[in-house]
């Protein structure tokens, strides 16, 4: 672990102390915020190789392992895969309304729930991963699917090479988001679509837990996920994003988009049960479209 004395993002000494959790097995368990740009990251931070080996088989344990993600993807994918391509059109409409054709890339595609949707909405895919189980979860199902296993500052795409990039749930696990930026930039087209959903720190339900926690005369615990490194409120993306040259289309609030079902029939204990259950019915998290700038 790396302890930082300065702010990841616009570089300033002025930070402060924000939260704590302790937990085994978890890359981090504080973090600080900074007082000129309103970041929050993790400090101490883990180094890459401690989250590479971190992020090993990440959706056969912790959340994900007892939430069976797994079989629930694979039974997303089989619903996606019945659905006429209208009905599909229309769950992407907001980005297809942009771009409807060319390359798609997804950075930390996942369990690559996306690559398949785009895959059939006649895009070619392309995807990054650190975990190579993912690579082999999804590629019975794409293999036309060109799939790079590791970090996207290592794969080296040409420039301007890709029509859309998909960044979801990813920037908050970066240790440096800013060296990222500049590389989607550089390998988007001109006018290219850039997606990213990360968690948005000023959500009133995180506020109103660090409220609570200040009342109770506790130290503010993290809630929004341990292995977050640098975690965003709205104001703060949207500047970062116009910085390097992205217009933003959309920037919007969002839950996470879970239901009761799934929460209550896995096998998180009670409390973190009653906690997904807050985060999917409150908007917690952020969603932005944004377009390369020349």
């Amino acid at each position: 672990m790396n302890l930082l004395n300065i702010c990841p993002i616009c570089k300033m000494d002025l930070i402060e102390p924000y939260s704590m959790k302790w937990q085994l097995n978890f890359p981090h368990i504080s973090r600080s915020k900074c007082k000129s740009c309103g970041i929050v990251f993790a400090n101490p931070v883990a180094s890459y190789q401690e989250l590479q080996h971190f992020y090993t088989n990440y959706y056969d344990k912790g959340n994900f392992g007892a939430l069976n993600y797994k079989l629930r993807i694979k039974e997303k994918i089989k619903e996606i895969s019945e659905l006429n391509i209208q009905t599909i059109t229309s769950k992407k409409e907001d980005i297809l309304q942009y771009k409807n054709e060319g390359r798609f890339l997804d950075v930390g595609f996942g369990l690559g729930e996306d690559l398949f949707t785009f895959h059939l909405l006649g895009f070619d895919v392309y995807g990054t991963e650190y975990d190579a189980d993912c690579i082999e979860f999804i590629k019975p199902y794409i293999p036309s699917a060109t799939l790079f296993n590791g970090d996207l500052l290592a794969a080296n795409y040409p420039d301007e090479y890709f029509d859309v990039v998909n960044i979801y749930h990813v920037i908050e696990h970066l240790i440096d988001p800013v060296s990222y930026l500049l590389e989607l930039k550089r390998i988007l087209k001109p006018d290219g679509l850039l997606i990213i959903g990360t968690p948005n720190i000023n959500a009133p339900a995180y506020q109103l837990y660090r409220f609570l926690n200040f009342a109770s005369f506790q130290v503010p615990k993290i809630v929004d996920g341990l292995e977050h490194t640098v975690i965003f409120n709205k104001k703060n993306l949207g500047n970062l994003l116009v910085q390097n040259n992205f217009q933003i289309l959309s920037h919007k609030n969002e839950s996470l988009q879970d239901s009761l079902t799934n929460i209550f029939t896995s096998n998180l204990n009670f409390k973190k049960k009653i906690f997904r259950l807050a985060q999917t019915f409150v908007s917690v998290n952020q969603t932005l479209i944004v377009k390369k700038i020349g």
